[in-house]
C-alpha cells in the first residue's frame, strides 16, 4: 500500500485532531502510516522466510496487512518500551518518600500481585545505559546492533499468520502445538527472537493480527482502509490469549527458540483504526463496551503469558492522545484519551500488574519540533506528563509507575532534514534520560523504505548508508568503550540533569526541569539528582503553573502538584547534606509570581517556600 495515500486518508480522516492551526498527524496515525509501510517491510520479511512460508504468509496478507504488520512493529516497539523493573524497583520511586519507606510501603502494595512461585526465568533487567532500542527492520548485521549498546528489538507476532486457518493435532514439523491447536512457526521471526536472545538484546513481543475466523461475530467492525479487518477485535478473548499463551511458552528462554520478555497486548488500542469493537467511521462508540472488550482480551492474555512466564511484562499500547479533550466517540477517527482509558480498564483488570507501552511521536509527524508545551498531547517534549500523572493515579500501584517508549520516530525528509532528524534525536534522548520511570526507549525504524516516500524516519537510508542519526544513536551510550563515549544525556548518568532557566523579558520568568524548557528559555545553572532512588532522598516533581508574568514551573515532592500540572519527576534529591552537596531552596517572587530554585537560603531577597533538599552541582 502506498504510504502517501494512506497519509492523505488518515488527514482527511483526522480534521478534528488539529491542535493550535492545521492538521496534525499523530501517533495513531503515524501506526497507520507506519502501517502502509509494511507493504514493503513485509515484502523483505517475506524474503527472509522459506519459499512456502512467502507464500503462505503472502496468501494471508493484503496490502492492509502488510500495514498492519508494520503497524505491529510499531506496537513492537511499544512492546519494547522496557518496563524492565520489577515492582521493587518500581516501589522505591514512590514519590515524595525516602527510599527505604518507598521499598517497605510498595513491598506490601504489591504483596498479592507477587504471590505465588516463580515461573521461568527472571526478568532479563538491564540499565539505564541500555534504555535505547530498535525495530530492527531485519537488519542483516544483528552483531553490528548488540555491539552498539542496543538494549531492546522489537518484533511483531502476528496471530493472523501463525493460525490462519484452526487446526487440531497431529501437527508437523514446522508447526507449533499448543492446547490442542497447531500454529504455523513464522521462521523469519523465530530466528529473529532467538538471535537477538543469544546476544542478550531483550526481544518485546508486538501480539496483534486477529485472523478471519476469529473475528466473524464482529459483524459491525469497519476498518478505516482495506485490509484493516485484522485490526477488528477478536469474537472470544481465550482464542486471542491461547495465541500470546503459545508465545509465552515457545519464547519463554528455555526451550532453545530465544525468549520475548516483554509483551504488548494488541496495538495503540485507543484509536478505533487499530482496536475495532464495530465501530466508528461515522458510527458512535461505546466507550464503555470498547474498554471492558479490551480489558477481558488483557486479563485472558495476562493470565497465561504469566502462567508460563510469571516475570514477563505485560504491556498496553498507547498512541499520543493524551487528555480528555480527545474522549469523541462520535467521532469518524475515534479515539479514547489515554487517561479515560487507563483509568476505567485498571478498574476491571483486578490485581494485575499492567504498565503502559506509549508512542510520544511528534504532534506533525513530518516535523520534527516537540516542545515542553505539547498538551493536550504528551510527545517527546513534555513525555514526564504521562510519568507524572500515572503516580499520581495510582499512588498505590507502583508497577504502573515505569513507562516503555516501544514505538516512535522522527522525520529527515520534506519539511524536515536529515540535520534536524539527529539534533531532534539527540533532544528526546535527553529528555528520556531525564524522565525517572522511563525504562525502555524503542526508536522507529532502522531503515527508511521507499514505501513511506519523503517520510523518512529511518536511521539509515534505503541503500543502507547511514544518516547523521545514525552516529547520534549508536554513539550516545557507549559505555564499553575506553575512555567511554558518552552523550546526548546519557553523559550524566546515574544523575538527571536539573537545569533552572530563564526568560528575559520585561521580568525574569524561571523554569526548572530535567528536560529541555520551551524555546525561549535560556540555561542558567544546572545540578545533579539521582535518576534511580537510594535511601535517604526524595522524588521531586516538576509542576506548571500559568503566573502573571508567564508559564513557569516549580518543584515539589507532592505528587499532586499543589493542584498544577503536573510534568513529570525530574529526580530524586537527598534529604540530609552528603559530600560536595549543595543545599537548594524553593522561592517565589511574590509580586510576578516567578517560581524558581536557589542555592541562597535567602532566595535573593525573594520569598522562601521551603528547602527543597540536597543536589551536586554540575560540572
Amino acid at each position: 500500500m502506498n504510504r502517501i495515500w494512506v497519509l492523505m486518508v488518515l488527514a482527511a480522516l483526522m480534521f478534528w485532531g488539529c491542535g493550535e492551526g492545521g492538521i496534525e498527524m499523530d501517533a495513531g496515525t503515524d501506526a497507520l502510516v507506519d502501517a502502509g509501510e509494511d507493504a514493503g517491510e513485509d515484502a523483505g520479511e517475506d524474503a527472509g522466510e522459506d519459499a512456502g512460508e512467502d507464500a503462505g504468509e503472502d496468501a494471508g496478507e493484503d496490502a492492509g496487512e502488510d500495514a498492519g504488520e508494520d503497524a505491529g512493529e510499531d506496537a513492537g516497539e511499544d512492546a519494547g518500551e522496557d518496563a524492565g523493573e520489577d515492582a521493587g524497583e518500581d516501589a522505591g520511586e514512590d514519590a515524595g518518600e525516602d527510599a527505604g519507606e518507598d521499598a517497605g510501603e510498595d513491598a506490601g502494595e504489591d504483596a498479592g500481585e507477587d504471590a505465588g512461585p516463580l515461573v521461568g526465568l527472571p526478568y532479563p533487567e538491564r540499565d539505564t545505559y541500555a534504555i535505547k532500542g530498535v525495530m530492527p527492520d531485519f537488519w542483516s548485521n544483528r552483531n553490528e546492533l548488540a555491539e552498539v549498546q542496543t538494549g531492546a528489538i522489537s518484533v511483531n507476532l502476528v496471530w493472523a499468520l501463525w493460525e490462519g486457518n484452526t487446526k487440531s493435532p497431529p501437527c508437523s514439523g514446522s508447526e507449533q502445538e499448543y492446547d490442542g491447536h497447531c500454529f504455523v512457526i513464522d521462521q523469519s521471526r523465530d530466528a529473529e527472537i532467538r538471535a537477538y536472545t543469544d546476544l542478550g538484546v531483550v526481544v518485546t513481543g508486538i501480539v496483534y493480527g486477529v485472523p478471519g475466523w476469529a473475528r466473524v461475530g464482529n459483524t459491525g467492525c469497519s476498518p478505516a482502509i482495506a485490509g484493516f479487518d485484522m485490526f477488528c477485535s477478536p469474537d472470544n478473548p481465550d482464542d486471542y490469549a491461547r495465541f500470546a499463551g503459545m508465545i509465552a511458552q515457545r519464547y519463554n528462554g528455555e526451550n532453545g527458540h530465544g525468549r520475548v520478555a516483554d509483551f504488548v497486548i494488541h496495538n495503540e488500542i485507543n484509536t478505533n483504526i487499530w482496536f475495532d469493537i464495530g465501530c466508528g467511521q461515522g458510527v458512535p462508540c461505546d466507550q464503555a463496551l470498547w474498554i471492558q472488550t479490551y480489558a477481558e482480551n488483557y486479563a485472558a492474555a495476562y493470565d497465561l503469558i504469566k502462567s508460563h512466564q510469571s516475570e514477563a511484562k505485560v504491556l498496553l499500547s498507547f498512541e499520543h492522545h493524551y487528555d480528555y479533550e480527545y474522549d469523541q466517540p462520535a467521532a469518524d477517527f475515534t479515539v479514547i484519551s489515554v487517561k479515560t482509558f487507563i483509568t476505567e480498564f485498571d478498574a476491571q483488570i483486578g490485581n494485575r500488574k499492567w504498565q503502559v507501552a506509549y508512542h510520544p511521536y511528534a504532534p506533525d509527524l513530518w516535523k520534527t519540533e516537540f516542545s515542553a508545551l505539547d498538551l493536550p498531547r504528551v510527545t517527546y517534549g513534555n513525555i514526564g506528563v504521562i510519568l507524572g500523572w500515572l503516580r499520581a493515579a495510582f499512588p498505590n500501584k507502583p508497577h504502573a509507575w515505569e513507562v516503555q517508549l516501544t514505538e516512535s520516530g522522527l522525520n529527515s525528509g520534506p519539511p524536515s532534514n536529515e540535520a534536524a532528524q539527529a539534533a531532534a534525536m539527540c533532544t528526546s534522548l535527553r529528555n528520556i534520560l531525564g524522565t525517572p520511570g522511563i525504562t525502555s526507549y524503542i526508536y522507529h525504524r532502522m531503515q527508511d523504505h521507499p514505501a513511506d516516500g519523503d517520510w523518512k524516519i529511518g536511521m539509515r537510508r534505503a541503500d543502507g548508508s547511514a544518516k547523521p542519526s545514525w552516529t547520534v544513536w549508536a554513539m550516545a551510550n557507549r559505555i564499553d568503550l575506553d575512555p567511554p563515549q558518552l552523550d546526548c544525556g546519557f553523559e550524566h548518568l546515574p544523575y538527571t540533569l536539573l537545569t533552572s532557566s530563564v526568560r528575559d523579558e520585561f521580568v525574569d520568568i524561571h523554569w526548572t526541569s530535567s528536560r529541555l524548557p520551551p524555546a525561549d528559555f535560556a540555561a542558567e545553572e544546572s545540578w545533579y539528582l539521582l535518576r534511580e532512588p537510594e535511601a535517604g532522598t526524595v522524588l521531586l516533581f516538576e509542576c506548571y503553573e500559568e503566573t502573571l508574568a508567564g508559564d513557569t514551573t516549580f518543584l515539589t515532592e507532592d505528587v499532586g502538584c499543589e493542584g498544577m500540572e503536573n510534568m513529570g519527576p525530574v529526580g530524586y534529591i537527598w534529604t540530609t547534606q552528603i559530600p560536595n552537596s549543595v543545599a537548594l531552596y524553593r522561592c517565589r517572587g511574590p509580586w510576578n509570581q516567578d517560581n524558581f530554585v536557589s542555592e541562597d537560603s535567602n532566595c535573593n531577597g525573594e520569598d522562601i517556600l521551603g528547602l527543597l533538599g540536597y543536589a551536586l552541582p554540575a560540572p
